[in-house]
């Protein structure tokens, strides 16, 4: 079923008109945001804490607002095939390759660090088109149909996806070959990574980045591709951050998980609706500890 609802989107999008696809797309999220219970609270309980002493009506608003970015999101998704090397700069403008240039010439690989965040997908498709060897650790959808199509959309732009079951060997074997690891950082699957203090309250974040560079070598690159308000983009390279291990393992992780989180933490704040993390960011428990923003 799900796999009938993927190809239909898929469909209107491609062959509409894209301000046509939007509209359409958006008056299907307020339909989510009014019958999705459990995502419209997920999304309001991840922006109290990012906007910090927000007016409920105001939570709201911004709520439905990352609803509606995403059907658009999806919608961009669905039109990956009309992108090429000819026509990129239509669609999205790169913003720090000098610090990619950089982060490259170590020839040691580069972990690319993004969130669920903008267009994450587009970001990587652009890199892929600009000659850049990429490698997206992605997980599988439940059923088989659907997983295949995401994997073609991406695959189709030149982007390499590495399985999320799979995925240490296999990165560090595209680290090796001086090729780029994409990796989104914003959300502990196992809830086994690292303890840290994120948008001011407590949660687990992903060790993988901070280990795998500092394994490897390879500096970690935040990065991460935003709608602009002519719903054009743009991928915002940020400085590399290159491992530093003075032999205290876990002291060595922590801190350059530190480092990668707070550029997170920057982008998020900057950009809460454009935030399409639909998993509880934070623990239920803890709920009590919410420490607003006043950023």
């Amino acid at each position: 079923m799900k796999y009938l609802i993927y190809q239909l989107i898929h469909f209107i999008s491609f062959w509409l008109p894209l301000k046509v696809a939007y509209w359409l797309g958006e008056r299907i999220a307020d339909l989510r945001y009014l019958f999705c219970k459990e995502s419209r609270e997920t999304i309001e309980s991840n922006l109290k804490q990012v906007l910090g002493e927000k007016e409920e009506k105001e939570i709201k608003r911004k709520t439905r607002k990352v609803f509606q970015n995403f059907a658009k999101y999806v919608v961009d998704f669905s039109r990956f095939c009309r992108i090429n090397q000819k026509n990129l700069e239509k669609f999205i403008t790169i913003e720090g390759m000098e610090n990619l240039k950089r982060a490259f010439a170590a020839r040691k690989g580069v972990i690319a660090l993004t969130a669920h965040l903008g267009n994450w997908e587009l970001g990587g498709a652009t890199l892929a088109i600009s000659g850049y060897p990429i490698n997206a650790v992605a997980l599988d959808h439940e059923e088989t149909s659907v997983n295949r199509l995401f994997v073609r959309q991406r695959t189709k732009k030149g982007v390499k996806v590495i399985p999320f079951g799979m995925a240490a060997s296999r990165c560090y074997r595209a680290l090796h070959r001086n090729e780029m690891v994409a990796l989104l950082g914003d959300w502990d699957i196992k809830s086994q990574g690292i303890e840290t203090r994120f948008l001011g309250r407590l949660t687990t974040l992903p060790r993988g980045p901070a280990v795998l560079s500092l394994k490897t070598g390879a500096a970690i690159l935040p990065g991460f591709t935003i709608r602009q308000e002519d719903d054009r983009f743009k991928l915002f390279l940020e400085k590399p951050i290159f491992p530093e291990s003075t032999g205290r393992k876990e002291e060595d992780i922590n801190k350059l998980s530190a480092q990668v989180n707070k550029v997170m933490e920057n982008y998020i704040r900057s950009y809460p609706e454009q935030w399409f993390l639909f998993h509880k960011v934070w623990p239920e428990e803890d709920r009590e500890q919410i420490i607003p923003n006043k950023s």
